[in-house]
């Protein structure tokens, strides 16, 4: 989609378009370089102020993701402002995140969230178990102080939620806005909790994520609750560092310590934010049901993300036009990871097919349902072994009449929804 001039860029792709690449930390420069995977891009203005500390400290840490050192910083932040601050959206919306780091085995997320551990004195429960379990351990925390629910792989979550009668999902959906009081009634010592806020930090594999999730948890309202987030490892490091965070953790720290207050958009990021806002519900009722329920909450993380930082940076009760970029371009790669993990929910299951149906999904994802063969074949690299594989399902595909070609000068193939006059 194309708007006007979004976060100071002619044009802004939106949602589910081509990431922005940032040139410099700070810029919103967009430039027009495509994907060369299907691996979402973190965008790069999104390290400011300490998280941008935080990226700089790690860059020789481990070999994770950038992505997944940004959810175990955004997480504690979070933990931090508690109830703090909040921001007017049809209720009163608070900063706390459910947050699921995703990728392959041994790609370093667990590393990058164990990090979290390092970055201060807060309350943390590691593990699952049950709803009742969960109430009782922050039935003694003070009301509206937050705490973070931290487990290394999210069936940890899952399976555990789906035994009959298990009230560990739903006192999770339940306590996501942060109500008044949370009550468990039905046990032999009742939980009544004052001001529950909650915040979720999980790892997982695609594997095993879609071993126990339900694709109706995304429209029944658990799932679309969740941000999920990914991202390609690094180049091996092969010494890595270990850098005091003592700092750093001081300056989160202090956002326990900030004035309760309702944030607000400064004039400019008002206006930014009804640009973005109306683009992206014309986008999003163009989308699959399925997309358009686990995207559903895109827009409460962008103002959650820009709470934080306008905590971190000492603006509140204003929100920046800035801050508020930078938590869009979050939002939108955010959207783009809920793109990925959905197209890998029948990995491994048949090669081929596979290969089809992210062939079917990039090329749905272009501007017109058009692109050209060469695109298909460069964002697609990591999903088939050989050129032979990947022209065998592309052609299986046409001849199932899903797609349609024509050759173009100088070697060029379009690839359609759609038949090409």
């Amino acid at each position: 989609m194309n708007t006007e001039k979004i976060l100071r860029v002619e044009t802004y792709t939106g949602p589910l378009g081509t990431p922005p690449v940032i040139s410099q930390p700070g810029s919103l420069e967009l430039t027009d370089k495509p994907e060369q995977s299907s691996i979402p891009i973190f965008p790069q203005a999104a390290w400011r102020g300490v998280f941008g500390e935080y990226q700089h400290m790690m860059r020789q840490a481990t070999e994770a993701s950038d992505a997944f050192h940004f959810a175990a910083l955004w997480a504690r932040c979070a933990v931090a402002l508690g109830r703090r601050v909040w921001f007017k959206y049809g209720m009163r919306l608070y900063p706390n995140v459910f947050i699921i780091g995703f990728g392959p085995t041994a790609d370093r997320k667990t590393t990058a969230m164990r990090k979290i551990e390092e970055l201060g004195n807060f309350k943390i429960i590691h593990g699952g178990g049950s709803g009742e379990g969960l109430a009782d351990e922050f039935s003694a925390a003070q009301p509206g102080e937050g705490f973070l629910i931290y487990v290394e792989e999210f069936s940890q979550i899952l399976r555990p939620g789906r035994w009959e009668g298990a009230t560990l999902i739903p006192f999770l959906t339940q306590t996501f806005d942060c109500p008044p009081k949370f009550e468990m009634k039905f046990r032999k010592s009742p939980v009544a909790l004052e001001k529950p806020t909650p915040s979720l930090l999980a790892g997982a594999t695609p594997d095993w994520f879609w071993r126990d999730f339900r694709v109706s948890d995304f429209q029944g309202g658990f799932g679309n609750r969740l941000f999920f987030v990914t991202g390609a490892r690094k180049p091996p490091i092969p010494l890595p560092e270990n850098p005091e965070l003592a700092g750093l953790a001081a300056e989160v720290e202090k956002l326990s310590a900030i004035e309760p207050c309702e944030a607000r958009f400064e004039p400019a990021a008002r206006d930014l934010w009804e640009t973005f806002y109306f683009a992206w519900d014309s986008e999003r009722a163009k989308r699959d049901p399925l997309l358009a329920a686990a995207t559903a909450r895109t827009p409460a993380y962008i103002l959650k993300l820009g709470v934080a930082y306008a905590g971190g940076e000492r603006t509140l009760p204003h929100i920046t036009k800035d801050q508020l970029a930078a938590a869009i371009l979050v939002g939108t790669f955010g959207e783009k990871c809920i793109a990925e993990l959905l197209s890998l929910q029948n990995a491994g299951t048949n090669p081929t097919k596979e290969l089809e149906r992210r062939i079917l999904a990039f090329v749905h994802s272009q501007p017109g349902g058009t692109t050209t063969r060469h695109q298909v074949y460069k964002a697609l690299w990591r999903h088939y072994s050989t050129a032979e594989g990947f022209n065998r399902a592309l052609e299986s595909l046409v001849r199932a009449g899903e797609l349609f070609t024509s050759p173009m000068p100088r070697g060029t193939v379009l690839v359609s929804l759609e038949p090409i006059k």
